[in-house]
């Protein structure tokens, strides 16, 4: 299931306010990135699970 933009929003916004090093390591790995979004963001975490990977690409491709 597809994000919205205001859950596309939130995960962008918490990362832009979080401290460069500690987004590095989530970034840094699926696995970390994995661990971080159901710790964090539970809700968003469940409905994209199946599709994770994509989401991380688009969520490093901000960040990099």
């Amino acid at each position: 299931m597809a994000l919205t933009p205001e859950e596309k929003r939130r995960i962008i916004k918490f990362l832009d306010e979080a401290d460069r090093s500690f987004v590095e390591i989530i970034l840094a790995s699926l696995e970390a990135f994995r661990k971080w979004l159901s710790d964090e963001f539970n809700k968003i975490y469940l409905k994209v699970k199946d599709g994770l990977q994509n989401l991380w690409q688009s969520v490093r491709n901000v960040f990099s």
